[in-house]
């Protein structure tokens, strides 16, 4: 679970399972279960509260079957908002959660799951609307209603409504695809293939959800490494191999998640299963591109852009005369991308080099495909980007950049990118990013992501996957340490990938980097997340969640 501080509406409960007096439809949907030692007990003041988180949960597993994993949910929209959404339940909000409504939820593409009026019976799935009909005597309720309102393809906006002499209750929450980035690191394998043992160390800070399915490595040579949230793991074995035993832990670790951790099981581990959802992914993505060409000949498709063979992407926005959005080059072709002032998914395509320069503007979704291998490298060391993509590689990505959000940069790093992020600046950067920050990144590869440009104190604000292979660092055992590698995102990893290396009786860095990763905070909103975000299909995970009368 993220350590959110007390930051707007994200004080709203995090992946919660319900424990309520009136369990009856709760049997019907349990699809929270996995996050019982994730439990967050909430004070309920009347039974209605009780009526509506209970049809709320119906209403998360109905979903479940229409969630197509990076491709959305499978479900058509109409105009159809229904009357009370703007006249009695934004209304009701706090300000926060008002204004992350409106700004982010679109009122008029509405999904009718369930009506239980005395004008109506309906429900998405036939099956239950008598058990939800006897609910409604029972509790003697006027109506049960469930809609989905859409955020964006992968996250729905769900709102449950009972009404008991006239008294409107509603509960609410974001839920969306089980995100392979909801864990700020995630591995299949903690050791090399060569059996090599990589570590965490003092001085590391793990900012946010963990989850390995292996033992993790620990030395904790002059101290702890701290991990901020919750970390699920087959458990610890310290700098000699031995396991260590759970009541020993704090002697290894700064575990001040809640729970610390959660030992995982062999089926938690087959719910998320490395080459089930690599297959899933690469199938599915490729609907969501198109070639150049095609593209050109039918510019008001929303698409994405697949190039055969290896390729070099660069961001640059806000940077000189030079700026543009992103560039793609393939030999002596440049595919140039610049967002309309009117914002996406319009933008205006340049195609110049190998011929005449042609110019177009087309629906365009964020998603970069390559069939071979994906460099990332811009005019600079430097790489600004403004709005949300996914790049994706069927072979592997090489950073030669650092990677950072234009907002974010110009109130951060304009004249510091290359200095150490500390525990302060990463609080300042959490809470600047939740409020103003609208662009992110994901860098997907089926292979390896590999940082080959050593920069001193790396900075990457990027959810980074690596399917079959690692992120790692070239040259990391070689030449002095490079200082902080910072990812603000998440990293997901087949086998963990080396970044550096240390002192095994000191704990000091001797090459490469040293680590602190943080968890951006809007993946829990679904806000920003881009077309083509990895997810595994028909699961459906609650986000955030709300109760107001």
């Amino acid at each position: 679970m993220s350590n959110l501080k007390k930051h707007g509406f994200a004080t709203a409960i995090v992946l919660i399972f319900l424990t309520v007096a009136s369990i009856l439809l709760l049997i019907i949907y349990e699809v929270l279960a996995n996050y019982r030692n994730n439990e967050v007990r909430m004070r309920l003041e009347s039974q209605l509260e009780i009526d509506a988180l209970n049809t709320l949960n119906i209403g998360i597993g109905m979903m479940r079957s229409r969630n197509a994993g990076v491709l959305g949910f499978n479900v058509v929209f109409s105009t159809n908002t229904p009357s009370w959404f703007n006249s009695q339940f934004l209304n009701r909000l706090n300000s926060d959660w008002k204004q992350f409504v409106t700004q982010n939820v679109k009122a008029n593409n509405v999904y009718k799951v369930l009506s239980i009026t005395s004008n109506e019976n309906y429900s998405i799935d036939p099956s239950i609307i008598n058990e939800i009909s006897n609910y409604k005597s029972e509790r003697g309720l006027d109506s049960i209603e469930i809609y989905a309102f859409n955020i964006n393809k992968l996250n729905l906006f769900l709102v449950s409504r009972v009404v008991k002499n006239e008294t409107p209750t509603y509960a609410y929450g974001i839920v969306g695809s089980k995100l392979l980035n909801q864990y700020v690191y995630f591995t299949n394998k903690e050791k090399l293939e060569n059996g090599q043992t990589i570590y965490f160390k003092s001085g590391e800070i793990i900012d946010g959800p963990l989850r390995t399915h292996d033992y993790i490595n620990i030395n904790n040579a002059r101290g702890n490494p701290t991990f901020l949230s919750t970390i699920e793991i087959l458990g610890i074995k310290d700098r000699n191999g031995n396991v260590v035993q759970p009541n020993n832990y704090s002697n290894y670790a700064n575990l001040l998640g809640n729970p610390p951790y959660k030992i995982l099981t062999q089926e938690d581990i087959r719910s998320l299963d490395f080459n089930t959802i690599k297959s899933q992914y690469q199938s599915s993505i490729n609907s969501l591109v198109d070639t150049y060409n095609n593209v050109k000949n039918n510019p008001n498709k929303l698409s994405g852009l697949k190039f055969t063979g290896d390729i070099t992407v660069s961001f640059n926005h806000g940077q000189g005369n030079s700026n543009y959005d992103i560039k793609i080059s393939q030999g002596n072709v440049d595919y140039i991308i610049t967002w309309e002032p009117s914002g996406p998914p319009l933008a205006r395509m340049r195609k110049q080099g190998g011929g005449p320069a042609e110019e177009f503007i087309f629906n365009f979704n964020g998603i970069i495909y390559s069939t071979g291998n994906m460099t990332i490298d811009g005019p600079s060391s430097l790489s600004t980007y403004n709005g949300n993509y996914t790049l994706f590689s069927e072979k592997s990505v090489y950073i030669n950049d650092r990677i950072i959000p234009y907002k974010t940069y110009q109130k951060f790093f304009s004249t510091s990118e290359g200095n150490i992020v500390d525990i302060d600046k990463l609080k300042q950067i959490k809470g600047f990013v939740t409020s103003n920050e609208t662009s992110s990144l994901n860098i997907v590869a089926i292979n390896d992501v590999v940082i080959t440009n050593k920069l001193n104190n790396m900075k990457l604000f990027s959810s980074i996957f690596s399917f079959d292979g690692s992120f790692k660092v070239e040259g990391y055992n070689s030449g002095n340490p490079t200082g902080q590698l910072f990812v603000f995102g998440s990293i997901m990893q087949n086998v963990r990938g080396p970044v550096g290396t240390f002192d095994q009786f000191t704990g000091q860095t001797l090459t490469g980097y040293y680590k602190t990763y943080s968890y951006d905070p809007r993946i829990i909103t679904g806000a920003y997340q881009p077309y083509g975000t990895p997810t595994k299909s028909e699961t459906i995970r609650l986000f955030v969640l709300g109760v107001v009368k």
